[in-house]
């Protein structure tokens, strides 16, 4: 549940950052979406370009915000050019608090600075007492970046992007004379004026060279920046920052419910585009059943989901066979469709997962011993956050009358086994499953927030 008083908290919030940044005497812009600060982001983020030299007293500002509102770090990241903080309450009632800070100390493309912080604080305007940058920067900014990697801007922003030029064309052209000859730069300043922006992309060719004009003319800082950048990039890619989980249980335990709530609150925190969902395995390979029906091994596919113990579990050869299979699909898939997910710095949310297979492995017709399940599952990549759901067995039976009674203890146990193991992290759905959801949504901030703290010192 999103609380309803976000809208007062966020003006808490960005009144004392910006009371903090004059206060401190912080060098800042605020890039974009601007226009109904300082009351409410208006947007998913707040972007705020600041001085190198100030960024540290500008984390300094946040962090002691946080403690002040007994906030919490939903999110926080940094790597050569931008920190990202997501800040995270709850208010009376339980409901969900959260805004969104990014800090940038500079405009870059592969490492190479565009716009320094000077350069983007130059001409600064200023809205409701908060410093932005001007609109030439704020066209610059993305534009720039949008030539240097090959990609045409939206068509959203051609009537804006048309006005400016108009009226800035000189500041604009000078700025891309620091890597265009002269008459290339005036030729793509008149395309942008004239509306036509989202149809301008570079050539390769000409992206490359002025790449190199950009670096070279940087002298031995460029060095310093491509080293962090490729330092970062190599990071990124060893221990992506991205959030995965997956909540497991019996059929009847409320799940689907409970999910959805959390999928909300996830979105609330991380981004609208940025939570994704999946069911129990990545599907990276198809149903075993579709496999089957393509060798001409059966004729007709079963596709009732609505009774997945229907089936009984197959021989040893056949468990192995699936087995097998659904550790391939673990593992290629996790390469292949979840890691991927992860370095973007996304969630990727699974509706069980390999945890199920082991609890309750005869709903994937699966009959083996629980010590090679446990075996095949320590070699594969599994979720940080792992949740098992637990209702009381009558309650689950009353809404799932598939099972019975001793098979949902039975079930209930083996999951409580991988939480003693520390496989799963228990949670508990006999009362609202909003409660439910903030309990599994609160424990991965709390999570990210002990690691936020320990990097932030």
């Amino acid at each position: 549940m999103i609380s309803q008083t976000q809208a007062t908290f966020e003006a808490d919030v960005l009144g004392a950052l910006f009371a903090g940044f004059a206060l401190r005497h912080l060098r800042y812009a605020v890039l974009r979406n601007y226009e109904s600060l300082p009351q409410s982001v208006g947007a998913r983020d707040i972007d705020i370009v600041v001085h190198p030299d100030d960024l540290a007293a500008a984390c300094k500002l946040v962090t002691d915000i946080t403690g002040r509102l007994g906030l919490r770090y939903g999110n926080y990241f940094a790597d050569e050019r931008l920190t990202q903080f997501a800040l995270v309450g709850r208010d009376e009632a339980g409901a969900l608090l959260q805004i969104k800070i990014d800090f940038f100390i500079r405009s870059e493309v592969y490492g190479i600075e565009v716009l320094s912080a000077d350069d983007m604080q130059h001409d600064m305007r200023t809205h409701n007492g908060v410093a932005v940058v001007s609109e030439p920067v704020l066209l610059l900014d993305k534009w720039i970046f949008h030539l240097l990697v090959g990609r045409p801007l939206h068509t959203k922003y051609d009537a804006d992007f048309a006005a400016i030029a108009q009226t800035d064309g000189a500041v604009l052209t000078r700025a891309l004379t620091r890597f265009l000859p002269a008459a290339r730069a005036e030729a793509l300043v008149a395309r942008l004026a004239a509306g036509a922006g989202s149809q301008i992309v570079l050539p390769g060719s000409e992206r490359r060279r002025s790449l190199l004009r950009l670096w070279a003319a940087q002298g031995a800082g460029a060095l310093g920046r491509s080293g962090r950048f490729l330092g970062y990039r190599l990071r990124d890619r060893l221990h992506p920052h991205g959030v995965f989980l997956s909540v497991s249980g019996p059929d009847g335990s409320g799940k689907t419910t409970v999910i959805d709530l959390v999928i909300t609150q996830l979105r609330a925190i991380y981004g609208d585009d940025a939570v994704h969902y999946a069911h129990f395995r990545p599907t990276m390979l198809p149903r075993i059943a579709e496999v089957a029906k393509k060798a001409h091994a059966v004729e007709t596919v079963d596709d009732n989901y609505d009774q997945p113990h229907r089936a009984k579990p197959s021989g040893l050869a056949g468990s192995t066979a699936r087995l097998v299979y659904y550790w391939l699909d673990y593992m290629g898939g996790y390469s292949h469709s979840v890691r991927p997910v992860l370095k973007r710095r996304e969630v990727m949310l699974f509706d069980r997962y390999y945890f199920d297979m082991i609890a309750d492995s005869f709903r994937s017709r699966i009959a083996l011993p629980m010590p090679l399940l446990l075996a095949m599952g320590r070699i594969l990549p599994l979720p940080k956050y792992a949740f098992f759901i637990h209702v009381k067995p009558a309650e689950i039976h009353r809404r799932k009358q598939e099972l019975t009674k001793e098979r949902i203890v039975a079930l209930n146990a083996r999951y409580g086994d991988l939480v003693r193991r520390g496989w799963l992290i228990e949670v508990d759905n006999n009362g609202a499953p909003e409660e439910t959801a903030a309990a599994i949504v609160d424990h991965i901030v709390a999570d990210r927030h002990t690691q936020a703290v320990r990097r932030l010192r």
